[in-house]
């Protein structure tokens, strides 16, 4: 995990919904083709990911521009709260989301790996960019993550949140006491 700044600590402190693209974030960015439609690689890390924002109180979303079912069978398995596909604005798809969940954008952190992300990362508070993101996109980010898209970037920006909320010594003690 790269040392983030305090800038970074501080928007992190503030989160409540994680949101985030699927190809190249959650995703290597390959996409296969096979009997039955697309399929995709996701990081059983990141789905632990999401199963610790959730019991540190945060929100997770899904913005992506493609559409494919095996995202939404993901989402349904890591319960996340919205999932929006067939994003062509993904800034405006997120002030949507922040009015549906009564979220602030400064309470939003937003991970992204391409060009099509920076909408939703310049609306934020915390923007994050995986380690193998696009340039503009890593300038655009508050915190550049030291996995990469596919490779548990996003557990490690749930962790890098949850510790800086407080949240995450608590969470690590429940698994002692199972």
């Amino acid at each position: 995990m790269s040392e983030p700044q305090p800038e970074a600590l501080e928007a992190a402190r503030r989160v409540r919904l994680v949101a985030m693209d699927v190809d190249g974030v959650l995703t290597g960015g390959e996409i296969i083709y096979g009997p039955g439609g697309e399929w995709k690689i996701f990081s059983v890390k990141d789905g632990h990911g999401f199963r610790l924002a959730a019991r540190g109180g945060l929100k997770t979303a899904i913005v992506t521009g493609r559409r494919s079912d095996v995202v939404l069978q993901r989402a349904r398995e890591l319960g996340v709260s919205a999932v929006v596909q067939g994003a062509t604005h993904k800034g405006r798809v997120l002030d949507a989301i922040c009015g549906r969940t009564g979220v602030r954008p400064a309470e939003v952190s937003y991970i992204g790996d391409d060009l099509v992300d920076l909408p939703a990362m310049r609306r934020v508070g915390f923007p994050v960019a995986v380690a193998d993101a696009a340039e503009e996109v890593k300038a655009a980010a508050l915190w550049v993550t030291g996995r990469r898209g596919g490779g548990g970037a996003v557990r490690e920006v749930i962790e890098l949140i949850l510790k800086a909320q407080g949240k995450w010594d608590a969470i690590v003690q429940r698994y002692y006491e199972q």
